[in-house]
């Protein structure tokens, strides 16, 4: 009677690849009896899956449980199903009686576990078990509407789940670490977009930079005219109607919106740009593009050498710099522009003179930026000139100065 059982179980798991179950086994009967009874399986009664980790999906399951007084066997068991099972955890949810996990066993070359379970009265209890499962993806996918001002614009969050699991998530409430949970039903071999938060009225600047290491010094000795990146900028942070969470790596596309001759309002596609892991309080840059309208030139019009210690030979080895640099940019546009010049200067160093001070500001220790604000075509005579002068130092790791 029991091979004909395991014969008519293994028929219906052969046609049913994925099966989680949670099985009640009460009294004394034999293990190897026991488990072929699927006839106790408890449907789930809430299912919560946390996406907070980029590598770790972690789902919550509530079930409800009949216990009989004395020691109840549950079987927890799965096919076809992508879990780890050293992740599995069982919880008591409910207070009436007294309720004990006695211990924890895994049947050999199976996936499954069994607890065993003491309670002192027969009642329905609530547990909630919960594990990690691989094989659900997700990615992050921004949509960003700048406006036709392009002062502002509206910031989709799109979360893209692939379930690759073996497991049917039926009306699971879906949690990502910001925004409202959903709930939703994600089949196995399902692909689900939903979006998960939206801000309107994103105040945004569009800024060229120049930086150094680079671009080009002269661009006059190029054989095509060189372009500067044109970037959207805005902050993650409250006053930009963000900074409630980090906001996650991933792809963004950017529209730009366009009256259109009939009622509504149309989008057109300007780029697309990679949004990297930003900490709130930090500044986010979508790329839209190169844009030719400014062109910067620099020139290192001093280098020389001071405080030079000399080998027995009277060979120069060690010395520090004296250098100057002139930055020029000509802004071609009928408007004023945002331009931001990076410079790179590794080493022990120390600013001397700067015209630009106002628009000086140190970024780290080896890296320093100005921030410009362009007038409209000043070119020619009206051109911006940077200069600055500064000394490099040659110093040992020992004597390096407390200040630069």
């Amino acid at each position: 009677m029991v091979c004909a059982v395991i014969q008519e179980l293994k028929m219906i798991m052969k046609n049913m690849p994925v099966l989680l179950s949670l099985t009640l086994l009460v009294g004394s009967a034999g293990l190897a009896d026991a488990r072929v009874k699927l006839a106790a399986m408890p449907e789930r009664a809430r299912v919560v899956v946390s996406l907070t980790h980029p590598n770790a999906t972690l789902l919550e399951e509530e079930r409800l449980v009949t216990l009989q007084k004395g020691v109840n066997q549950v079987d927890f068991s799965w096919n076809g199903v992508s879990i780890d099972p050293n992740s599995i955890q069982l919880r008591r949810l409910g207070k009436d009686g007294k309720v004990v996990v006695l211990n924890t066993s895994y049947p050999p070359k199976e996936n499954a576990l069994l607890w065993e379970i003491s309670s002192d009265t027969a009642h329905e209890e609530r547990f909630r078990v919960s594990y990690l499962l691989a094989g659900l993806t997700r990615e992050i996918v921004y949509k960003a509407i700048a406006a036709p001002d392009e002062k502002t614009l509206t910031l989709r969050n799109y979360l893209r789940l692939l379930n690759k699991s073996g497991e049917d998530l039926s009306k699971a409430r879906f949690s990502i670490g910001y925004g409202e949970p959903q709930n939703k039903t994600l089949a196995h071999e399902e692909v689900l977009e939903m979006l998960s938060e939206k801000v309107e009225s994103l105040p945004i600047r569009k800024v060229l930079s120049w930086d150094a290491a680079v671009q080009p010094w002269d661009p006059e000795y190029q054989k095509a005219t060189v372009g500067l990146p044109l970037t959207y900028v805005f902050t993650n942070s409250v006053e930009a109607r963000l900074g409630t969470h980090t906001l996650l790596p991933g792809k963004a596309r950017l529209f730009i919106a366009t009256k259109d001759s009939g009622d509504g309002e149309g989008v057109a596609f300007t780029g697309e740009d990679w949004l990297r892991l930003t900490p709130v309080d930090r500044e986010v840059r979508l790329l839209l593009g190169q844009s030719r309208d400014v062109k910067v030139t620099q020139r290192q019009i001093k280098n020389d050498r001071t405080h030079i210690r000399r080998s027995n030979s009277n060979q120069d080895v060690v010395w520090d710099t004296d250098e100057i640099v002139r930055i020029e940019i000509e802004n071609f546009k009928k408007e004023p522009v945002d331009l931001v010049i990076v410079e790179h200067v590794p080493g022990c160093w120390k600013m001397i003179e700067n015209s630009h001070s106002a628009n000086f500001r140190r970024k780290d220790a080896f890296t320093f930026e100005y921030e410009l604000k362009l007038p409209a075509e000043s070119r020619g005579d009206k051109k911006t000139v940077i200069t600055y002068n500064l000394n490099r130092l040659n110093v040992q790791s020992d004597q390096e100065p407390r200040a630069y």
